[in-house]
């Protein structure tokens, strides 16, 4: 029978469930409670604990901790987390970083518990059953010859000391081999039967996402190209091999691991006809020297902290071109991207949370970052996850509004945004006092009523700007800029670049 531990600090619900259900008759077995995380961590490390239900706020260890750990760790347990209805935000990270189900305590009944209880059981078996062959599997591919010469070569790689077998097996008389290195994309693998190459003379999985094969004889990049395609039935678009011939020995093979690296930025880098990308020209700002675009990434997190939709979409242009330009390491990119998605998704959270989780799910994440195995393809996917954001950070349409005195303040913004009016202006014309209008505005809208004027204006100039129809100066004064340095300044701030550098980006 699977034990079951309860986790939570109130004695009357660690008595409520233990005695809610007959444990034996559905095959599980009371294992003991914990009243907070740290003893529930301790009582799994001890062994002997299958299913773990436990609450989710908590003194010490909570119960998002306690799931994180158990996840980071491998442990082998189903979580199912007790909510009550104002802490669903917590059970929804609980389940992103593995919690099997939950169970709302108010509406908790003995069917329900009994029912997730079981299924969650269910799964582990499957679960630890598909390890199990997944193992066994594995223990027998390396028996293989192929799997045995790939240890003894990284054996003679960690200690230093020559394998004369395999340098005479591999090398004799003047043999050459060649090393294919394969890059997957993350969830792409090899099924484990894959392992077992025709041909090879050995192959070292690298890490989920590498393996290494050594042939002899003529290139067999095709060769084994083909064996992904058809008998592994891996997606071309999931996988690159880069090659590297010619080599007479053993600490040799060892060298051609930075010499793949260096080819698979090359590939990172280029288009689809292979030929190397570069940047088309555009204007980027003096940087540090960093290769990694960090003035940018902190332009575009205060353009989504705006809701400046222009903005982000002037900084993620920035941000990609300089990658392009600079070429760093790709798992630096890849690092870089996935962090500052991570951090985007934070501050639009601070705005809004309109569609936040979804857009973390689809974006915020370095397996998905990393399934972009060239530059072109993950710049313009994150350019999508830009623009999908900046759409959801775009704030309520003022039409929207039905309050008369914000309809009434937004009319006269409109209409007068040309002459040098302030807050007090807008107000004395609603007929209510300035702090009062501003805080109903702020409630209605999202913004203050100086940045809804703002904004106005300089919609409006970029509108003029584009239409090249009048020179910097002019548009300033005519949408209700005291001087053009004013005006340039505040742009700048809220689109991401000059006016002339904006109206060179609309010719």
């Amino acid at each position: 029978m699977m034990k079951v531990l309860i986790v939570d600090d109130e004695p009357i619900i660690r008595k409520v469930l233990k005695s809610m259900i007959r444990w034996e008759e559905h095959g599980l077995q009371w294992g003991g409670e914990a009243v907070d995380g740290e003893e529930a961590w301790e009582a799994v490390q001890q062994g002997g604990i299958d299913l773990v239900v436990t609450d989710i706020l908590m003194p010490r260890m909570d119960g998002l901790e306690l799931v994180k750990r158990l996840k980071q760790t491998g442990a082998d347990v189903a979580v199912v987390v007790l909510s009550c209805l104002d802490d669903f935000t917590y059970v929804k990270e609980a389940m992103k970083h593995g919690a099997h189900d939950y169970i709302l305590k108010p509406t908790m009944e003995p069917e329900q518990l009994v029912h997730i209880l079981t299924e969650a059981r269910d799964g582990l078996l499957l679960q630890r059953k598909d390890r199990e062959q997944s193992e066994q599997l594995k223990r027998q591919l390396m028996l293989s010859k192929q799997a045995q010469w790939g240890q003894r070569l990284q054996k003679a790689w960690v200690t230093g000391m020559p394998d004369e077998e395999l340098e005479a097996a591999w090398f004799r008389d003047g043999g050459e081999v060649a090393s294919y290195l394969i890059h997957f994309a993350p969830g792409s693998q090899m099924p484990l039967l894959g392992w077992q190459w025709p041909d090879a003379l050995a192959y070292i999985s690298l890490s989920d996402q590498r393996l290494l094969l050594i042939y002899e004889g003529p290139s067999r990049s095709e060769e084994i190209r083909r064996f992904l395609l058809h008998e592994c039935n891996i997606p071309e678009a999931c996988f690159f091999i880069t090659d590297i011939a010619a080599i007479r020995g053993v600490e040799q093979v060892k060298q051609t691991l930075g010499q793949h690296e260096a080819l698979r930025s090359r590939y990172f880098y280029s288009d689809i006809d292979g030929t190397m990308m570069e940047p088309e020209p555009f204007s980027l700002p003096a940087g540090s020297g960093d290769t990694l675009p960090l003035e940018e990434r902190q332009n575009l997190l205060k353009a989504i902290a705006g809701r400046n939709e222009e903005a982000i979409h002037h900084w993620a242009r920035h941000i990609c071109h300089r990658l392009y330009r600079e070429k760093p390491p790709v798992d630096q990119v890849y690092s870089f991207l996935y962090e500052l998605l991570g951090l985007a998704a934070a501050f639009a959270r601070q705005q809004t949370e309109t569609a936040v989780d979804t857009f973390e799910r689809k974006y915020v994440s370095l397996a998905a970052v990393q399934s972009r195995l060239r530059m072109q393809e993950l710049t313009e996917w994150f350019d999508e996850a830009c623009r999908e954001l900046a759409a959801m950070l775009q704030s309520r349409s003022e039409a929207a509004t039905r309050n008369p005195f914000v309809r009434k303040a937004i009319e006269y913004m409109r209409n007068h945004y040309r002459m040098p009016i302030s807050t007090s202006d807008i107000a004395e014309h609603v007929k209510l006092s300035r702090s009062y209008l501003s805080d109903l505005y702020g409630k209605e809208t999202g913004e203050s009523l100086i940045e809804a004027l703002t904004r106005i204006r300089i919609e409006e100039a970029k509108r003029l700007l584009a239409g090249r129809e009048r020179k910097v100066y002019e548009v300033a004064e005519a949408v209700g800029f005291i001087d053009a340095k004013t005006f340039a300044k505040t742009f700048k701030k809220m689109v991401g670049c000059t006016p002339t550098e904006y109206e060179e980006q609309n010719k």
